[in-house]
């Protein structure tokens, strides 16, 4: 019991602070309203789950792997989020939603998982660090990856709600916008490296 309030705390504030869903969910809630990026929410729920449930049953086979892989999946995902600071910054005034971009589909959202180490990082450390002290059932593990999933679901949605909210300004002022959001994927990827 002792270790709930540590992993729920670990929880919470991983999936709220900035990165690359919550970055690109605001983005897109920014430029198409909320409704009209639920397919790219779907798309980083339905990858996150592969990812936890992945990280769940194989906990142990991947704190072993990670120590070998982990300095070059790092620069990889700094890579890629290099790219979509890119794409952001490059990208002009938001339309109305009805199109959408590359950006707003669930499969970049369902892709975009496998390139995000903090995503990755997130699952397995709470699997291998809290969820392997409380139970290896089988049952368990699953109900953990599915309680992440929700709680993932609420910290992009809100990001992309906070979006949806400031679109009318962020419209006028685009160029600002874009810069800051770009400037803190351009962070996130800096600060992963340097971990």
């Amino acid at each position: 019991m002792n270790g709930i309030i540590p992993l729920l705390t670990y929880i919470f504030v991983v999936s709220f602070t900035p990165g690359p869903n919550n970055i690109m969910s605001m983005t897109n809630g920014m430029r198409y309203g909320y409704r009209s990026i639920l397919r790219f929410i779907g798309g980083i729920l339905c990858g996150f789950a592969i990812i936890a449930l992945s990280a769940g049953m194989l906990n142990l086979f991947m704190a072993n792997l990670i120590p070998a892989s982990g300095k070059w999946l790092k620069i990889l995902a700094a890579v890629y989020m290099f790219y979509l600071a890119f794409r952001i910054l490059r990208s002009g005034p938001m339309n109305d939603g009805k199109e959408g971009s590359s950006t707003n589909r669930f499969w970049f959202g369902f892709t975009m998982q496998f390139m995000n180490v903090k995503a990755i990082l997130f699952a397995i450390s709470v699997f291998s660090l809290f969820v392997s002290d409380f139970s290896k059932d089988f049952f368990m593990v699953v109900l953990f990856a599915l309680f992440l999933v929700f709680v993932t679901f609420m910290g992009t949605s809100l990001w992309a709600l906070g979006g949806t909210l400031f679109r009318s300004l962020a419209q006028k002022h685009y160029k600002v916008f874009n810069g800051i959001m770009g400037g803190l994927l351009i962070y996130t990827a800096i600060a992963g490296l340097i971990k």
